[in-house]
């Protein structure tokens, strides 16, 4: 690939070559139908030289993309607070889970601007959403508090009934055993801040020992396997 100071920009060499508006040659490149010198570049602004082989997919679109949202089995360990974008090594095209029905390759346009709308405390794992979509925004954030939580807490040792007792008033919600021994509760709170599912457990005399949050509203984290992303798709909904 090429970039050349004294070349011209790509979207100006797409819409000679297409006969098409210069708006329409951007959504082109990017939308990902543009590569130069057979490798794909989605940057309107690139700089191509008159030798450089400039040529468009077949099956080529000039529409506008749809912002994007993107589901993220966060590891446990890895820190993710609101607002924050996405590191680049989470959301390699390795990772991407082989069950994203969505058939939408994941562009530098869909990138810019994602930022987290439901973080984890750094020791839990589960389901984090980014998103570039102010309709998510408003539900995972200025209407956190009608959305429920589901997660799973793995304790140290069996959770007397006092304790879950204990519990199941602090959360105001549903909280039961998940396994014969004890040791697992299932939790459905909404409305759930960071870090207050641990100040509840500590009130209630409840070791955690790991955290997982299976579900957010409607949507749950399914086979998505740890550090795996997939895009959201256009009829679902939290």
């Amino acid at each position: 690939m090429s970039d050349h100071e004294g070349g011209v920009r790509l979207a100006k060499r797409v819409a000679e070559l297409r006969a098409c508006s210069r708006a329409e040659a951007e959504r082109y490149i990017e939308g990902g139908w543009v590569s130069v010198n057979g490798e794909v570049v989605e940057l309107p602004q690139h700089r191509v030289a008159e030798a450089d082989v400039v040529t468009l997919a077949p099956d080529a679109r000039a529409t506008a993309l749809l912002p994007a949202t993107l589901l993220w089995h966060k590891p446990a360990g890895v820190r993710c607070d609101i607002e924050q974008l996405p590191k680049p090594e989470w959301l390699r095209a390795e990772h991407r889970s082989p069950d994203d029905r969505s058939q939408q390759r994941l562009l530098l346009k869909h990138q810019a601007g994602l930022r987290c709308a439901a973080p984890l405390d750094t020791a839990a794992s589960g389901l984090v959403v980014f998103t570039q979509e102010s309709g998510v925004w408003r539900r995972l954030v200025d209407d956190a508090i009608t959305l429920e939580h589901e997660l799973w807490v793995d304790v140290k040792g069996a959770v007397a009934s006092g304790a879950l007792a204990a519990l199941q008033r602090q959360v105001r919600a549903s909280v039961n055993r998940q396994n014969d021994a004890g040791t697992r509760l299932r939790v459905a709170a909404k409305g759930l801040r960071k870090g207050q599912l641990g100040a509840w457990c500590e009130t209630a005399g409840i070791q955690p020992d790991a955290v997982h949050r299976a579900r957010l509203g409607r949507l749950a984290l399914g086979p998505l396997a740890v550090g795996q992303w997939r895009l959201m798709m256009g009829y679902e909904r939290f």
